[in-house]
């Protein structure tokens, strides 16, 4: 009488494993990759300073957001407020977006709880005017008290 082990059953299951990972290996090589910003607003290479604008919401006068956005320059008060509603406002922005065109990269920083649609018309705008790049800027939430 020999005592030998029965193999059958192991093969089976590593048959079974084998197909398993021969139909889950090509989904996962279609991943869908994204290009992710890399830190600092400054492009490497050259010391230019990005052109940051400002999307506010427009308010009532409790505080909800109302229609429309308005748009300011930071560090260059003599822009001031623009309207994005007002066409001449836009024709200014675009002037403005217009001369700094293949230059440096625009930022918009936007309140958090303006809609999405107000930032896309401003991406757009930008796009427009010919800027190369323009990047939404965020920051982290921070805890209260923190």
């Amino acid at each position: 009488m020999k005592a030998e082990i029965n193999v059958t059953p192991l093969v089976d299951i590593v048959l079974v494993l084998l197909i398993i990972f021969i139909v889950i290996t090509p989904a996962v090589n279609n991943a869908v990759r994204l290009p992710v910003a890399s830190s600092g607003s400054r492009r490497e290479g050259t010391g230019a300073r990005p052109l940051t604008l400002v999307l506010a919401a427009r308010r009532d006068a409790a505080g909800a957001v109302r229609e429309g956005a308005v748009v300011r320059v930071e560090g260059r008060d003599d822009a001031g407020a623009m309207d994005l509603a007002d066409p001449a406002a836009r024709a200014r922005l675009t002037a403005l977006l217009q001369g700094a065109a293949g230059g440096p990269p625009v930022l918009i920083k936007a309140d958090h709880d303006l809609p999405f649609a107000r930032v896309n018309d401003l991406l757009l705008l930008c796009r427009g005017a010919g800027a190369l790049e323009a990047s939404v800027v965020t920051r982290e939430r921070r805890a209260p008290g923190a």
